[in-house]
């Protein structure tokens, strides 16, 4: 079992960096470039973003995706593990709940991330621009939320 893991790490890394690689963050390829979900052409168009804005937009976005990485490769790994442990008769419940702490200790830090993400878009943003985003967007719809397993809108649930 740990190695299935790690092979499906090893896919999920190398997909992240070569994705990267071309100049696209890993969400890219599903559609997620901007202040949310869409891209940043759209979003430059709908709050009239200026040239600078949009190309520090997309820096500070892909230093998010940068930053959190590793913590989001992790959770994918301890969920694999939280998942082997529930499906087994015999697994400690403490060990059960020690992986679940362990993995909402680690969302806890990316969704702080999230936060100074947000932050740094307000600092690039015009008052008139910031109304112009979506409430839900205040509310917990920071970027890498789709990455949750069976949470937000995810790939065919649109």
């Amino acid at each position: 079992m740990r190695i299935i893991r790690i092979v499906y790490l090893s896919i999920f890394v190398l997909g992240a960096l070569s994705a990267g690689a071309l100049g696209q963050g890993f969400h890219e390829r599903r559609g997620m470039m901007g202040p949310m979900h869409h891209s940043m052409e759209e979003w430059a168009g709908r709050l009239n973003l200026t040239e600078e804005q949009t190309a520090r937009l997309q820096e500070l976005r892909e230093s998010y995706l940068r930053d959190t990485l590793a913590w989001r490769n992790e959770v994918a790994v301890k969920r694999f593990d939280l998942r082997d442990l529930l499906h087994n008769p015999q697994a400690d419940p403490d060990q059960i709940l020690a992986k679940q702490r362990e993995i909402s200790e680690l969302q806890s830090k990316i969704q702080e991330r999230g936060i100074h993400y947000h932050l740094g878009m307000r600092k690039i943003l015009t008052p008139e621009q910031i109304k112009l985003l979506p409430r839900r967007f205040d509310s917990g719809g920071f970027p890498g939320h789709r990455m949750k397993p069976g949470r937000g809108r995810g790939m065919g649930r649109e």
